[in-house]
């Protein structure tokens, strides 16, 4: 979250998208071309050229991998009503600029560096410039847009009544703020209250924090061995942690947001890293695991249930 001390942070570096809307996650070619359109909003200015933002869609689109620069040329002739070809190296190379200049900081945490291009055409292909661009874009961006793309789709599923999770301070030593609607304190320690009043009750909690340094983290709250070993309902309450958890208390530490999504339903999922054990007590969902995740609940639609509710993390006052 980050969370108490007994939890091994984990983040990764990327602000989520916004919500774009699909209409089948089955549908990779659709989920791609929006992708691709996301990208050319983030990188190019109103003042940009057509030019370069129709040479970065048809260079970067998975459709045309397998095409040479010259043939990207001739698409973009065609489609423009004109182009120099001979240029299009030139084009390619000011696409590379508008792509460092928005995600140099996500690349550079993969190893990504298009600063040090050299000049003139590499030997090896694979070691092109637009080609390692390509590969970044879709094999770390891409996956974790279809992340956010999953969360959001769920969240939209989601009721939001106010009342179904809630934090209750369990310690004087810090002075805590009257409360306010949707807030939490750093440093306090708290108990968290979940309340729902619906027919299934087995408990899938999922957490995202996105905080002020640009951090966003992952956890599955329930069922875990950090939080709740346990993720029955027992009189549609629970309260975590829980007795026999690894956790003790939950504390925020970092200035940002909250954010809780609770899937109920009538049965637990039998999948691996939703079991509760030590060398994972509080599970990353990555975008393989909800994935998998949307899969099992498309295919029982009609038997499960969703909520929401985001907190904001503020300092405490002086």
């Amino acid at each position: 979250m980050p969370l108490a001390s007994c939890l091994l942070p984990f983040a990764y570096s990327l602000l989520p998208a916004p919500f774009l809307r699909i209409n089948t996650m089955t549908n990779q070619q659709s989920q791609q071309q929006q992708f691709i359109e996301y990208i050319t909003d983030q990188i190019f200015s109103i003042n940009t050229t057509e030019t370069q933002k129709l040479c970065f869609q048809l260079r970067f689109t998975p459709e045309n991998w397998e095409q040479k620069n010259v043939d990207i040329a001739r698409q973009m002739k065609e489609e423009l009503g004109g182009f120099n070809e001979p240029s299009i190296g030139t084009t390619i190379g000011e696409v590379l600029d508008k792509l460092k200049n928005h995600f140099e900081e996500e690349m550079a945490k993969h190893g990504i560096n298009l600063d040090n291009r050299p000049p003139g055409r590499p030997a090896d292909q694979g070691q092109s410039p637009w080609r390692i661009a390509y590969g970044w874009l879709w094999e770390h961006k891409f996956p974790y847009w279809q992340m956010d793309c999953l969360w959001q789709t769920l969240i939209k599923k989601a009721a939001s009544p106010s009342h179904w999770l809630g934090f209750t301070p369990n310690s004087n030593r810090i002075v805590v703020p009257k409360s306010k609607k949707h807030e939490v304190v750093v440093g306090v320690s708290y108990h968290m209250h979940v309340e729902l009043d619906c027919d299934q009750e087995h408990l899938l909690l999922l957490h995202r924090g996105i905080y002020n340094n640009g951090v966003v983290t992952n956890y599955v709250l329930c069922p875990s061995q950090a939080f709740a070993p346990v993720n029955r309902l027992k009189d549609k309450k629970m309260l975590m942690p829980q007795s026999g958890a690894m956790c003790e208390e939950i504390t925020f530490d970092t200035v940002g947001q909250e954010e809780f999504l609770a899937i109920v339903l009538e049965d637990s999922l039998d999948l691996p890293w939703l079991t509760p054990n030590e060398e994972e007590p509080a599970p990353i969902w990555n975008p393989e695991r909800l994935k998998e995740l949307w899969t099992r609940l498309a295919e029982d639609s009609n038997n499960w249930q969703a909520f929401y509710r985001s907190f904001e993390v503020v300092k405490a006052s002086a």
